[in-house]
């Protein structure tokens, strides 16, 4: 089921955050790993790849558009596609609204 899919997981540096990219990247996701705290979004992008998958860190703010923008334009340059966004971040609505505007571009 999500076998070459690509996964954006904000507040990926702990806690169920972590877990789903683990868990996600088990089941063969790619994911984009999005947090504020650079040395844990890192050690997320560790364990996904030894759970098998690939994994790239973005130091994401998400209260921040401009952050906001650049997570989704790499998860887009490096894997073509975006086909989940898991927004376990404190905020997402930046998020949210960022891909809302643009799924005709994303999908």
């Amino acid at each position: 089921m999500t076998d070459q899919k690509v996964a954006i997981i904000t507040g990926g540096s702990s806690g169920i955050g972590r877990a789903i990219a683990v868990a996600l990247a088990e089941h063969g996701a790619k994911i984009m790993v999005a947090a504020r705290r650079a040395k844990e979004g890192e050690e997320t992008v560790r364990l996904v790849k030894e759970a098998g998958s690939d994994g790239i860190f973005v130091k994401t703010d998400v209260t921040n558009e401009n952050d906001v923008r650049l997570l989704v334009e790499k998860t887009i340059e490096n894997h073509g596609r975006l086909d989940y966004a898991f927004n376990n971040a404190g905020t997402e609505l930046q998020l949210l609204k960022l891909l809302l505007a643009r799924r005709t571009h994303l999908f």
